[in-house]
């Protein structure tokens, strides 16, 4: 199962300027076993973080929302991806193209 998470807060200085509401996305997948967080960085740099399944409920109570997606594609690189929106909706194969905010991503998954 795919969650995406979307947080206020972002340590990049562009994000902080151009985003308004959410700062930051990162798709989350959720196994049986196992949470895998993606955290783009930069330009072919995403770093698969594990978490437990109580660590989401922090996050929540720490400023993050997450939508749940139905299905998504696999695993993907961030190659040709500039910002964690770009990779999110890669991982999610989302192609609209207007979408380049995570507030802009987060209203598109909440239309669906």
């Amino acid at each position: 199962m795919l969650y995406i998470g979307f947080s206020n807060y972002s340590s990049k200085c562009y994000a902080n300027i151009l985003c308004k509401k959410y700062k930051h996305c990162a798709p989350v997948i959720i196994n049986k076993k196992d949470v895998i967080i993606y955290q783009f960085i930069r330009i072919n740099k995403v770093a698969k973080i594990l978490v437990q399944k109580n660590d989401i409920k922090k996050l929540e109570r720490h400023g993050w929302t997450f939508v749940k997606i139905a299905s998504h594609t696999r695993e993907t690189l961030a190659e040709h991806c500039l910002t964690c929106v770009q990779f999110t909706k890669k991982m999610c194969g989302i192609k609209n193209i207007t979408i380049q905010t995570p507030l802009a991503l987060f209203n598109y998954l909440n239309r669906k």
